[in-house]
């Protein structure tokens, strides 16, 4: 008698306007989907530059921390009303499902989400890394979970960053030095993460600091966070000798920065391990930093939780899906095909 194909098994997560948990009422960094719509930081599911998905479905109850709320800003307030507010490791029930929020290290208020099923163990982590903490975030906390869903968006071995304390004296002294030459300071950095850091930094070392009106929005969502942030004056044109200016390299092209005639600019961003990217942009200086996971970090975050069952998404999802599956992971690549925005948010 032939012997039947095995089926293969049903997967754990699934995309439906985001990422959907089978069987549940959870979706993850979603528009729309389940009962639950649970929301893992301020940038969301899309690390890669393009805009949070809103959470469109009106009955939904929205699972989020008062922090992420917080650097939401406007967004957040219009959730708040709809918001399941919980704390790290307060583990709590709905139906059948044991649900707990765990930091995942890269913002303030970033969470993963681990959810134990009778004698399923399911850890969806978004944006996540181990080690050293983003500035006002807790180190990521870490559960075993037989399936795993992780964010992709430096899932390439080329992609190596250098950690915060290098990324920050190098930006000080891309500074002196451009002072020290008569030439203005530009710092290109993701508003939310990178550019709070170094902003403490350049503060710290006496640099009056003007920005992009989104990095003055971001510093003032970190304060009604509970979190450090330095004061950032909006850019009105000029900088003065003592000024330093953060700015967002989706706004590379601005006639503001245009205008600074000699200024020297300096990019840090986890896509500044590209060198495609770097000659693209044209800048004088790149530091390959982020608060996102490069492609080690990546590796070491999956073996941690020892999954079997890994969805990768967002990014370089088919480089490291290949990659867990080298090593004999059960990978897969989640969510439409999608363009990769070389300067956007995953900075």
């Amino acid at each position: 008698m032939a012997k039947r194909p095995s089926q293969p098994r049903p997967r754990t997560f699934v995309f439906r306007g985001g990422t959907r948990v089978a069987g549940t009422v959870l979706a993850c960094d979603a528009s729309n989907g389940g009962d639950l719509l649970f929301l893992s930081n301020a940038l969301g599911d899309l690390g890669g530059g393009e805009p949070r998905p809103r959470a469109r479905s009106p009955r939904a109850q929205i699972l989020v921390t008062a922090e992420t709320l917080a650097l939401l800003g406007p967004e957040g307030d219009r959730l708040r009303p709809r918001a399941l507010t919980i704390g790290y490791g307060r583990p709590f029930g709905l139906g059948t499902l044991r649900l707990e929020l765990l930091s995942s290290g890269v913002l303030p208020g970033a969470a993963a989400l681990f959810c134990e099923d009778g004698e399923r163990r399911i850890l969806y982590a978004g944006i996540a890394r181990l080690g050293s903490p983003a500035h006002g975030a807790l180190p990521a906390a870490m559960r075993a979970a037989h399936a795993l869903c992780i964010d992709a968006t430096f899932g390439h071995p080329r992609f190596r960053f250098v950690a915060r304390t290098e990324a920050t004296a190098n930006v000080l002294a891309f500074a002196a030095e451009a002072r020290e030459a008569g030439r203005q300071a530009v710092v290109l950095a993701t508003a939310l993460g990178p550019a709070q850091d170094l902003a403490l930094a350049l503060a710290a070392r006496g640099w009056k600091l003007r920005g992009h009106r989104t990095v003055v929005e971001a510093a003032a969502a970190y304060k009604r966070a509970g979190v450090e942030a330095a004061s950032i004056a909006r850019f009105s044109g000029k900088l003065a000798r003592d000024e330093v200016l953060l700015w967002p390299a989706t706004e590379r092209a601005s006639g503001q920065v245009k205008r600074l005639v000699g200024a020297r600019t300096a990019w840090v961003s986890g896509w500044a391990a590209d060198a495609e990217a770097v000659a693209q942009l044209g800048v004088d200086l790149a530091i390959p930093y982020s608060h996102c996971p490069d492609f080690e970090a990546l590796l070491t975050y999956v073996a941690a939780t020892g999954a079997r069952e890994i969805a990768v998404k967002n990014g370089f999802a088919e480089d490291f899906a290949a990659a867990l599956r080298d090593k004999g992971a059960d990978a897969y690549v989640l969510g439409p095909p999608r363009q990769i925005d070389l300067f956007g948010a995953g900075g």
